[in-house]
């Protein structure tokens, strides 16, 4: 029998108009949007359908703006019936996958977002650190690129098999490319504020710890694997210390992809704007049934494919 998964997007998936058909349509997408409004006392709402789209790249915006998205998907898809065996989100969509599991509420959700936001923009000035992705390269090769630049730079994201994303001081980010392009090796520089996901984001890991502590979380109706070990939490114990880890510590996303699968998981369903988690999935896994839910169109496709059991 088929097991499903939910993948929630991340930072850097974020488009002007997201969402603005769902929300129209289907009124428990709309009280997402509602919820963020007044919780966070700024129209989220209009930064996702309206942007503009500078607005919308900023980290401080980027982050209640993704997960909102994110949530709101999760409402359209949950209206149609659906219920998942399991779920994972990158990064910033680790906290929709805790809502849809309902570790987190969407309020409680909203709220340490923002103040994750807040404290990853925060953490670094503008201008000191940066990020790139490698193509191509394995994880010992890339190591071996990090060792090899003045100043501190490591992985952050291990998206898929060929693609890692490394994070650090920017000198050491520009001195990185250089040598890629001295090697034949492909290094892009990412249009990011900060460096996130390494021991340079430790101030904002900080932060978190506080409100995160002061929560009750609530264990999960269904595992959520997370970023920082690729591992299903199953009850709410170290969810907050989790979270917290993950600020400093590489997305290990491509491990996360492969552990679901090993447990059985063969369907998954990204929600959110984008198709990239699809992408990535595709590359991981092979031959696996990938949907997604991102507009009013996908959604009906999505539901169309588990009611005639595809």
């Amino acid at each position: 029998m088929s097991k499903s998964a939910v993948l929630f997007n991340g930072q850097g998936a974020q488009v002007e108009g997201m969402m603005r058909d769902l929300a129209e349509a289907i009124p428990a997408c709309r009280e997402v949007f509602e919820t963020a409004d007044r919780v966070l006392g700024r129209s989220i709402s209009g930064l996702c359908f309206e942007g503009p789209q500078k607005e919308l790249d900023l980290t401080r915006n980027t982050q209640p703006c993704v997960l909102a998205a994110d949530l709101a998907a999760w409402a359209a898809l949950r209206s149609t019936g659906f219920q998942p065996q399991a779920a994972a989100g990158f990064s910033l969509g680790e906290y929709a996958a805790l809502v849809a599991a309902g570790v987190l509420s969407v309020e409680e959700a909203f709220r340490l977002v923002q103040i994750r936001a807040d404290a990853m923009q925060e953490a670094v000035p503008i201008g000191q650190g940066g990020m790139a992705m490698i193509g191509e390269c394995d994880e010992k090769t890339v190591l071996e690129l990090c060792s090899q630049v003045d100043g501190f730079v490591a992985p952050a994201n291990f998206n898929r098999p060929g693609q890692i994303v490394v994070s650090g001081e920017a000198s050491a980010i520009k001195a990185l490319v250089a040598l890629g392009k001295e090697r034949g090796i492909r290094i892009l520089r990412l249009p990011v504020s900060a460096p996130f996901h390494c021991p340079m984001m430790e101030p904002a890991a900080a932060r978190l710890t506080v409100p995160l502590a002061a929560l009750k979380l609530r264990d999960p109706s269904f595992p959520v694997y997370m970023n920082c070990d690729a591992e299903p939490v199953t009850t709410a114990e170290r969810v907050a210390e989790k979270l917290a880890r993950q600020v400093t510590s590489p997305v290990r996303w491509e491990s996360t992809l492969r552990r679901m699968h090993a447990d059985g998981l063969d369907t998954f369903v990204e929600l959110g704007p984008g198709t990239t988690l699809s992408a990535f999935t595709a590359k991981t896994l092979g031959e696996v049934r990938i949907l997604n839910v991102g507009d009013l169109e996908t959604l009906r496709q999505t539901a169309d494919a588990f009611q005639a059991g595809e």
